[in-house]
């Protein structure tokens, strides 16, 4: 289709409309008759139907007439009347060829005449059933006792020897219990029927034929239109394709002109293209001055671009080297953190090490105290020991004078009694004793004197050391409580150097958080520098392709001539 000419297409779409109305008047057409032709075909089978009721009515109203006078004389039970009156029907027929006959049953079903089947007489039928089922008899029965009827059914017909419709009606005669009626076969109606759609069909075939006739004349008349229309249309459209090709095609002369002597349309498609020609030639004009302001831009843009792709590969490298700066810096501020929180856990554990240090002192100092004044309390022992001792002394000498003395005495009661002679043996013998006694008692008393000499040259060493390690004492007491003090203000100063440490590890850790973020801030300053040097290789990269889109654009541009 897009291959075809304009001529072809107008052609088409006069032609394609044309068949296609024709096509759907065909159709229409077709449709209409059919179900015109339905309908009558229906009515027709209706009136035969009709037809054919009305004849059995007719022939069962004849035959019941025909014996009203018996019924209406015969009293009931009267079998005289009823054999009368039923040979009267027997031998009653109608029909062309007299095969038309009347058939009598009882209304239990019993058989009292059939003229073509006398050895039915006397047979219960109530039970006969058609090919499709029908109770036959049973329902003429029923149709006769509600005062008549009629019944459709399939029997053999024996010229055909086949099984067609057939149609009954019945009466009944209620007084002798009698179901009166007849029936002739309606394959005839199919027939006719069969027939009329024939003859329909014939119509509808002429008037198919008549319209498809009448539709092509009209075709034919409206191509041959169409093609003279199309000629008028396209010959001159062709000319100016023919001119445009020329324009298009050859030289790009956009000073060339199309013909506007044509008259109508096609003559206003000139003088529109003409209109068209001469602003895309002031275009091409404008557009070359803008190609050549646009080649400069693109020269300037280039240079700044290099310049600007320049700076900030420049600041991309600062950037890199603060960006390390900064990393150093956190490592070197999370090292202080790590060393202000170890130094901040030593001061504590000095810290509690001085408090027990000073709980030691303490107890220290009190236990000097303790012992500087069992120190003192010996001194004085020693000191009363020593008193004690010179008293002794005094005794000892005291003893040693009674010692001399006695020794005196008993030299002198040896002399008397040597002087008493026999007499005074014994008294010279207890002399001895007593003086022997005496010089015993000097030698213990020079030894106790000897002894307790010993014990105040101890006791007076006692004393002295005993002074000095009091004076040593309360120098220990001194230097102890100075311990203690120290201690104090060790104790002070190391809490306040683990508090400094946990202010400085603090700090550090805020230290540390300030140089994260600001060395994320730094690493997004160089992400941002990397994408702007990106960004920049990209738009030099586009200055380029505008370079070469400006020269690509300058080179079609020359191909007009304005």
């Amino acid at each position: 289709m897009g291959n075809m000419k304009l001529k072809q297409k107008m052609l088409l779409l006069t032609i394609i409309p044309l068949v296609a109305v024709l096509g759907v008047v065909m159709f229409v057409a077709n449709t209409q008759l059919r179900v015109l032709g339905e309908h009558q075909i229906e009515k027709l089978r209706s009136e035969l139907m009709a037809s054919k009721q009305d004849s059995l009515k007719s022939y069962i109203d004849l035959a019941v007439s025909s014996v009203q006078h018996i019924y209406d004389n015969a009293a009931p039970g009267d079998t005289v009347a009823e054999d009368k009156a039923l040979e009267i029907m027997t031998n009653l027929t109608y029909g062309e060829k007299g095969d038309g006959y009347i058939f009598v049953y009882k209304y239990d079903g019993t058989n009292l005449a059939t003229r073509p089947k006398p050895q039915l007489k006397g047979k219960n039928l109530m039970g006969l059933k058609d090919t499709n089922g029908t109770l036959i008899v049973k329902e003429l029965i029923d149709s006769a006792k509600k005062g008549g009827g009629y019944l459709t059914y399939v029997w053999t017909k024996p010229s055909k020897n086949a099984d067609v419709d057939k149609l009954s009606y019945a009466v009944g005669m209620d007084k002798w219990q009698w179901m009166v009626g007849t029936g002739f076969y309606i394959d005839d109606i199919d027939d006719q029927v069969a027939a009329a759609t024939e003859v329909l069909e014939d119509e509808i075939s002429n008037t198919m034929m008549f319209i498809l006739m009448i539709g092509g004349g009209f075709v034919i008349v409206f191509g041959f239109l169409a093609v003279i229309f199309s000629n008028g249309i396209a010959n001159p459209l062709a000319a100016a394709a023919a001119a445009l090709k020329d324009i298009g095609e050859g030289e790009g002369d956009l000073s060339k002109r199309l013909d506007t002597n044509a008259k109508g349309e096609v003559g206003e498609l000139a003088h529109g293209f003409n209109a068209f020609a001469e602003k895309i030639q002031t275009l091409i004009v404008e557009v070359k001055g803008s190609i050549e302001e646009l080649s400069s831009a693109t020269a300037r843009m280039t240079g700044v671009m290099d310049h600007t792709r320049q700076d900030v590969d420049e600041q991309r490298r600062e950037t890199e080297q603060v960006a390390a700066a900064i990393h150093e810096m956190a490592a070197a501020v999370q090292e202080v953190s790590s060393n202000a929180t170890n130094a901040s856990h030593s001061a504590q554990a000095a810290d509690e090490s001085a408090i027990g240090g000073q709980r030691v002192v303490n107890e220290t100092i009190s236990s000097i105290q303790s012992l500087q004044s069992g120190v003192n309390n010996a001194a004085g022992v020693i000191e009363q020991l020593d008193k004690d001792s010179e008293h002794i002394g005094t005794v000892i000498n005291v003893i040693k004078e009674i010692a001399d003395q006695t020794n005196l005495l008993a030299l002198n009661a040896a002399i008397e009694a040597a002087r008493a002679g026999e007499q005074g043996r014994g008294f010279s013998v207890v002399a001895d004793e007593v003086r022997t006694l005496a010089n015993r008692t000097q030698q213990s008393t020079d030894e106790i004197q000897s002894m307790i000499e010993k014990l105040q040259s101890g006791a007076r060493q006692a004393v002295q050391e005993m002074e000095r390690s009091r004076v040593q004492t309360d120098e220990t007491v001194e230097k102890a409580g100075h311990t203690g003090e120290q201690l104090n203000n060790i104790t002070t100063a190391v809490s306040d150097i683990s508090g400094m440490s946990t202010q400085i590890a603090t700090a550090a850790e805020q230290q540390t958080s300030v140089a994260d973020e600001l060395s994320r801030s730094i690493q997004h300053i160089a992400d941002i520098s990397e994408r702007a040097s990106s960004n920049a290789d990209q738009l030099s990269n586009t200055t380029s392709e505008m370079t070469q889109l400006e020269q690509r654009l300058t080179s079609l541009v020359n191909q007009f001539k304005a």
